[in-house]
């Protein structure tokens, strides 16, 4: 292996280290978002409007950014910027998807469900969700976790949320949370997924994968909650959770998030994500006081290590030259 060819793997390892450090910074804030969206709900707003708000504000930040760091470009040409414009076009119907699976039906659904069911158990569908729609959008697509364990390890976290929520009293309103959670995750992984392959195959920038998408689904939900919801009372405790939500937990977090992407496998995006699975927990005893039973830890800690489970073992089965290879093409 030539000097060049060592130093650029070097360059690869740190950028994928960063990106692991990133990713879990992203968690962390996402999982607040959690209690910050139950205690805006207690403001009386609604789900799509607080989800339509949020990413309104989410984009707004963004092209901020954006025409700060043209105006930036304009001043000091950087040739390398402008040779990576011309050469990534992103076609309007990806927008277009990238905007209603992973804002409006990811994001969208997820706070209908939300409003519904306490943030744990949010989190912990969430986590079998996302992580089995994924395994059948690998199977048909990405074609990178190649481990039939990982259906075993899905059977394993079903049997955890089943043994969580005994005896099993759902009710109307509950049962209806869990399948608008469930429903979201299809939306997850269908954003997660195309923009995997995407950035993979050179044919958009992170930044490219943000902001439009983030505007079509921000205008989607907020159109759906204005005229389903109607507009709430706003108060300045709720005008500062949306701020938050938008500008730090959405547009930083969100940029963050996919700029990682390029740097880690899907199912390595997704273990991180399901670092929030302790961590909605942990805050929803700290802050909202939740009691949970022997039996819902118990069923919580099947859940996690199923899932996780399902991407390490998957990692491990992988040939040892592959990473490598991987990581170099990333």
């Amino acid at each position: 292996m030539t000097k060049d060819r060592v130093s650029h793997f070097g360059k690869v390892k740190d950028h994928y280290f960063l990106a692991i450090g990133a990713a879990v910074l992203v968690t962390l804030l996402w999982s607040t978002s959690y209690i910050l969206n139950k205690i805006a709900f207690q403001h009386h707003i609604g789900p799509f409007t607080l989800a339509g708000l949020r990413y309104s504000v989410s984009a707004v930040t963004l092209v901020l950014v954006r025409l700060i760091l043209v105006n930036r470009n304009s001043i000091a040409p950087n040739k390398h910027v402008q040779k990576e414009r011309v050469r990534i076009q992103l076609r309007p119907y990806y927008i277009i998807v990238l905007g209603v699976t992973g804002y409006l039906m990811a994001q969208g659904l997820q706070y209908a469900g939300q409003i519904l069911i306490t943030p744990t158990q949010t989190s912990m569908m969430l986590s079998v969700g996302n992580t089995a729609a994924l395994i059948v959008l690998d199977v048909c697509w990405l074609r990178e976790l190649r481990c039939r364990s990982s259906f075993l390890g899905i059977l394993a976290a079903m049997a955890g949320v089943i043994i969580f929520y005994f005896p099993w009293d759902f009710g109307g309103s509950h049962f209806t949370g869990i399948v608008l959670i469930l429903a979201s995750c299809a939306g997850y992984a269908i954003h997660l997924g195309l923009t995997r392959h995407l950035l993979k195959n050179g044919k958009a920038s992170p930044g490219d994968l943000v902001l439009m998408p983030m505007a079509i689904g921000a205008f989607g939900m907020l159109a759906i909650g204005l005229i389903f919801e109607g507009l709430p009372s706003f108060s300045w405790p709720l005008v500062g959770i949306i701020l938050w939500l938008g500008i730090i937990n959405g547009s930083f977090a969100f940029s963050l998030w996919t700029w990682s992407q390029k740097h880690l496998r899907a199912y390595e995006n997704s273990l991180i994500n399901n670092l929030m699975l302790l961590e909605v927990a942990a805050l929803d005893i700290l802050i909202l006081h939740r009691n949970f039973s022997v039996v819902e830890v118990l069923g919580l800690l099947i859940v996690g290590f199923a899932v996780v489970f399902v991407q390490i073992y998957s990692y491990f089965k992988r040939p040892t030259h592959q990473p490598d290879d991987d990581y170099l093409n990333n």
